[in-house]
């Protein structure tokens, strides 16, 4: 019975994704826009630096973005195959940036925690994250953005980390 939930949730999924998605291939391979770069973040030391700052610190390595929450579900169980895919690619020029959309702190937190997994952790600014989802016309979470070395965009909506084609598109960009 969970099997069926499960894949009748995922084709739902599926169906709402292609239902709205929108084409982004405009963004590819352009940096972010100035209003992107200036909005606020917080470290995981509480600190509030601006995404240009983030962006900056991770030049030169592929960055793989993961955009979540602790209380989504499906966010936190990718999770898992995030840490798959970071265990195949290790030893790699590749950064894992999570981008947690969690109203408070504590809730963020409490989700690392939960998550336990290795990268670049910052929660975006309740009253900018919208900013960001809007370049990506960002209905649902979780949702994936590939940067090259440069810190362009290479892929607006990068596949889930379950999806055997994610590895072949962060080794390429290598």
């Amino acid at each position: 019975m969970n099997l069926l939930r499960t894949s009748i949730l995922m084709m739902l999924f599926a169906f709402s994704q292609s239902l709205f998605a929108q084409d982004l291939s405009h963004l590819t391979n352009t940096d972010f826009p100035a209003d992107v770069k200036n909005i606020h973040v917080f470290t995981v030391d509480n600190k509030e630096i601006t995404f240009s700052q983030v962006l900056d610190s991770l030049k030169g390595q592929v960055v793989f973005v993961d955009f979540w929450a602790s209380w989504c579900g499906p966010c936190v169980r990718e999770m898992k195959e995030s840490k798959n895919v970071q265990k195949t690619l290790k030893n790699k020029k590749i950064a894992y940036l999570f981008l947690s959309t969690d109203v408070t702190e504590k809730d963020w937190r409490t989700g690392l925690k939960v998550i336990n997994i290795e990268g670049a952790h910052f929660r975006l600014k309740e009253t900018e994250k919208h900013i960001i989802q809007n370049l990506f016309a960002i209905r649902g979470i979780p949702y994936y953005v590939i940067l090259n070395k440069e810190g362009k965009i290479a892929d607006p909506r990068a596949p889930w980390p379950r999806e055997e084609r994610l590895i072949e598109l962060l080794t390429n960009l290598l």
